[in-house]
């Protein structure tokens, strides 16, 4: 189980790399491109006569009506809920699209009409994830210990990888900016931001110093995804019992672990400052971060008190069985 997750943690890492060389825009127009043909395709087959205009709309009509669906499928689902008002609001939404779509001139944003279409169409497949979110969240609230520690673990290990994707892709798009050097206006006008003189700080070396910083500021976010796995390790011993003797050893080490974490996320925070503050006018580019990073050092201490509070409980249970 340990290698699988640092093999899921490798591969959201290459995948954030890779991403960061992807290009974006080339990316955003491809994707609109596609819409584009279907939208074409739909306004041909309308255009070609009656029937060809009965089939297009009755096509629009058939993919909007598959997320009600859902409101009858699964055989047994039970009775509605709030959550499945979302299904009726996404069949809604899809023919308005369907409609910009095969006629770009009744877009609200003519100027940018493929931001619009891509944004327009992710939020009809957000109100699906959302439903499914809010869905999953209901057949959790009468589930088994082993069923809602299943999924707990699932969520902790997908938000982990989802935080090394994010610290890869940022990652490498910062040391790519670092490599590139300064920016043509700060060329231009001999000088950088710092102030210092521009000849003396283009060199390799501070730049690939400015790529090291750089990296350094993703660590916590990479911290953050190892008090994840710590959360997700801990749900294992806590479905056999949270007063148990295997989950107490196991609040001892995780607290431990999340003490270290928040240790090096705040000497992180304070030493690359003042790494940045010493090296003023020897780097191209200086950038003071003077929050501290909350995500890891929120992690890291909500998980810290909770084994503290399951050590406390197992203490007065012994304390109790004792008196008993």
């Amino acid at each position: 189980m340990a290698w699988r997750r640092v093999g899921l943690m490798l591969c959201a890492a290459l995948a954030g790399g890779l991403t960061a060389l992807a290009p974006l825009e080339q990316a955003v127009q491809a994707g609109y491109a596609q819409l584009e043909e279907a939208g074409a395709w739909l306004r041909q087959l309308s255009l070609s006569g009656a029937g060809g205009n009965v089939l297009a709309w009755a096509l629009v009509l058939l993919v909007s009506c598959l997320p009600l669906l859902l409101l009858v499928l699964p055989r047994g689902r039970g009775r509605w809920h709030g959550e499945d008002l979302l299904l009726p609001g996404c069949a809604l939404l899809f023919p308005v699209l369907a409609f910009c779509l095969v006629n770009p001139t009744w877009q609200p944003s003519p100027i940018f009409p493929e931001v619009w279409m891509l944004a327009a169409f992710g939020i009809w497949e957000m109100g699906l994830v959302s439903w499914l979110v809010l869905r999953l969240l209901r057949g959790l609230e009468e589930g088994t210990i082993e069923k809602v520690s299943a999924v707990l673990r699932v969520l902790l290990v997908g938000c982990a990888a989802l935080l090394v994707f994010a610290a890869a892709l940022h990652g490498s798009r910062a040391v790519a900016a670092a490599v590139d050097g300064p920016a043509p206006e700060q060329i231009a006008m001999g000088q950088l931001i710092t102030g210092g003189p521009f000849d003396r700080v283009m060199s390799a070396g501070s730049l690939w110093l400015t790529a090291v910083l750089a990296l350094a500021e993703l660590v916590p976010n990479l911290l953050a995804a190892w008090v994840l796995l710590l959360a997700a390790d801990l749900t294992d011993a806590l479905a056999l019992g949270p007063f148990s003797g295997e989950s107490a050893a196991r609040c001892a080490a995780t607290a431990r672990r999340c003490r270290l974490a928040i240790q090096l996320t705040l000497a992180l925070a304070l030493g690359g400052n003042l790494v940045k503050l010493a090296l003023v006018g020897v780097i191209p580019q200086v950038q003071f971060s003077l929050d501290l990073p909350l995500l890891p050092l929120t992690l890291a201490a909500a998980l810290y008190l909770l084994c503290r509070c399951i050590q406390r409980g197992k203490e007065l249970q012994e304390d109790n069985d004792s008196i008993i």
